[in-house]
């Protein structure tokens, strides 16, 4: 399994976002959707095991994605949006010019594809089945294309983030349990 990127990288490729626990948060759902996805890449698993690991990527990829433009726009702005709900975040980063026609295109299809969890779409029990690979890889693409979009949109327009100096909040403490902790957050040892 690839080594995964610590939280200071993760946060360092979102620059274009304005610092916060927010954004840490969106960091830490990075960090934890690269672990699944070495997970699935690396293990040959099948049955329930494979459908709940796929079923779990996909709704982490579009609670990111929602996330994200969440706090794209709020950084835009600088409040909050209107409606937290994914169509609607979808609509006004659209129109915002945040994203292009396609990726809303392609975000709306997502949202239909999360809505498959929806307890009205299920007849007596959640179906483990209802995503494919086909289908994460779908809103894998879709997370890419967005954080490449906003970038540039962030950059053409000039918007220029105040960003704090980022020290590790873990700095200081001693591992005195576990000497070869290797710390997720900076991917340093704190001894």
């Amino acid at each position: 399994m690839p080594k995964l990127k610590t939280i200071n990288q993760i946060l360092t490729e979102y620059h274009f976002l304005e610092y916060s626990t927010r954004k840490r948060n969106l960091a830490y759902q990075i960090q934890y959707l690269d672990l699944k996805i070495g997970l699935l890449e690396s293990g040959s698993y099948y049955g329930v095991i494979k459908s709940s690991l796929i079923r779990d990527l996909v709704i982490n990829i579009t609670n990111i994605l929602e996330y994200l433009l969440f706090v794209s726009l709020r950084t835009l702005r600088g409040r909050d949006p209107e409606n937290f709900r994914f169509p609607s975040l979808v609509g006004q980063a659209k129109r915002s010019g945040l994203i292009s026609k396609d990726l809303a295109r392609l975000l709306n299809e997502i949202v239909e594809l999360r809505n498959n969890l929806h307890p009205s779409k299920q007849n007596k029990e959640l179906d483990i089945n209802c995503f494919t690979k086909k289908e994460f890889y779908l809103c894998l693409k879709a997370l890419n294309l967005l954080k490449n979009e906003l970038k540039e949109f962030f950059s053409k327009e000039g918007i220029k983030v105040e960003t704090e100096d980022v020290r590790c909040p873990y700095e200081g403490y001693s591992q005195v349990l576990f000497s070869d902790f290797i710390c997720p957050y900076c991917g340093g040892y704190h001894i």
